[in-house]
């Protein structure tokens, strides 16, 4: 008999183990991942998750949310619903189960007012759907979902990792430009770069990550005339919150790290500090002693190839109006 429930906290070691069967060592969910993403997420509503069980045996999951309660702080995804997750167990594929979950995840996101429901947003598990999963993509397109576009993670071993030789060019060409990780005493200055320059989702990421504990040296910021012009979010092993680059951190071994967003003012592009700075954060990574590290949910494959970055996993970002 097929039953349909929502989930309660104690349920999480269950839905860790039917994430790992239905996506296999690929995406190797934890319940730390997922704590984080239950607890440590304000927009997180109990009734927006739905698990199905077969005689008891936990089959199905459906994570979706509504932004209806934010406010400006995430920008394009203000008022928004979402899908963040769904899995069912390869022995119950293809008896319905994926559509009857989100059936109800969808009319829950319609209840709610939410005009659009994407399949990516903040605090998500993944930034799309796994470009692999030729059944979710087939069952999301039979529902109306459009768009489609690719973004991708990437990943890059440090073991040889030295600046480019165009990064030390840009670095000579900028001499009152200093890169380095934010200090005691600079956040504020930090918050009001990224909130002038980029309202919305990242400056409410970095607002958290202060909020959080995190680390004031784990932002290296680029500074000129005592002026905040450029800033880069960093994690490693040590890091008490999981930022999305390290997600998959059981991949990544030991002493891993990960990075991003990163951001340049706009009164200061095209000097080739974005590229500077993202190498001297990777650089600090390095340091710091990461071996293996990676980059989350971009486009910019070109730009982060010129630092030795190759695309890891491939996600298709797609959207509907439902109301």
């Amino acid at each position: 008999m097929l039953t349909f429930s929502h989930p309660t906290p104690a349920a999480i070691p269950d839905i860790v183990e039917l994430w790992n069967a239905a996506f296999g060592p690929d995406l190797p969910m934890t319940a730390r991942l997922l704590r984080q993403t239950v607890e440590g997420d304000p927009y997180y509503d109990p009734e927006g998750v739905w698990i199905a069980q077969a005689d008891g045996q936990l089959v199905g999951w459906v994570l979706s949310k509504s932004m209806q309660s934010a406010g400006p702080e995430l920008g394009r995804f203000q008022g928004r619903g979402g899908i963040g997750g769904l899995c069912v167990h390869p022995d119950y594929q293809r008896r319905g189960i994926a559509t009857q979950l989100l059936d109800r995840a969808e009319n829950y996101l319609r209840a709610s007012g939410s005009p659009v429901t994407t399949l990516y947003f903040p605090h998500h598990l993944l930034p799309g759907i796994p470009a692999e999963c030729e059944a979710a993509l087939a069952l999301f397109k039979k529902r109306g979902y459009s768009g489609f576009n690719l973004s991708v993670d990437m990943w890059h071993d440090l073991t040889d990792y030295a600046l480019p030789a165009k990064v030390k060019e840009a670095m000579a060409n900028n001499p009152e430009v200093e890169l380095r990780p934010a200090q005691d005493g600079e956040v504020d200055a930090v918050i009001k770069m990224v909130e002038r320059e980029f309202p919305g989702g990242w400056t409410y990421s970095t607002r958290r990550h202060f909020r959080s504990g995190g680390k004031v040296s784990d932002i290296v910021i680029a500074i000129e005339q005592g002026e905040v012009i450029g800033f880069c979010h960093t994690a490693d092993w040590h890091s008490a919150w999981l930022l999305p680059s390290t997600y998959w951190f059981p991949l990544l071994g030991e002493y891993y790290g990960g990075l991003g967003p990163v951001g340049m003012a706009a009164a200061h592009r095209k000097r080739g500090l974005g590229l500077a700075i993202t190498a001297m954060a990777v650089w600090n990574l390095k340091q710091r002693g990461v071996r293996q590290m990676a980059i989350d949910w971009t486009s910019l494959v070109d730009f982060y190839g010129k630092l030795g970055f190759s695309v890891w996993k491939r996600y298709l970002q797609a959207e509907q109006k439902i109301c």
